[in-house]
């Protein structure tokens, strides 16, 4: 009986033991993934400006291509308002060489950058509350560069 009893708690042990190392391999796996997309995203962005206080949402961030041809949209939570925001944004990407090419300031805000080498889109808009949690401001950022997508009409018709 003492020997069934020691024999449990050395399977006990093993399970656990298993179970707090796939955890903390899996935590790791993931916390790397974020690492690396946070590294692609601050390269593709270096002379864009980002809000200090906003997080990104890497659910709904993609980046696609390489080298200067890159296009993507990254996706940012802020604690600032859209007016500060818009300041932010104004202000930043003109002391980063970006020129504000043209906006639309409704229920949803759209400011247009240009440099000499990429258009970035920003789109700003409450986003919705939820029971638990403070309303925060969405931020959309759409960068591409405009040879990023090329016209491919004539090759179909060639």
């Amino acid at each position: 009986m003492l020997k069934n009893s020691i024999t449990q708690k050395i399977k006990l042990f093993f399970v656990v033991l298993f179970s707090i190392s796939f955890l903390i391999s899996c935590s790791n796996i993931a916390e790397k993934s974020q690492n690396q997309t946070q590294i692609l995203i601050e390269y593709a962005l270096y002379d864009f400006p980002l809000p200090e206080d906003s997080e990104i949402q890497m659910d709904n961030t993609v980046i696609l291509g390489s080298g200067d041809l890159w296009a993507g949209q990254i996706v940012l939570l802020s604690e600032s308002s859209p007016v500060e925001l818009i300041k932010f944004f104004t202000e930043s990407a003109k002391s980063s060489g970006w020129t504000l090419g043209s906006s639309t300031i409704s229920e949803i805000v759209l400011l247009v950058f240009n440099n000499d080498k990429r258009i970035a889109t920003v789109e700003i808009s409450k986003s919705k509350k939820s029971l638990f949690s403070f309303s925060k401001t969405k931020v959309k950022i759409g960068i591409n560069h405009p040879e990023s997508i090329k016209d491919t009409s004539e090759s179909i018709e060639g």
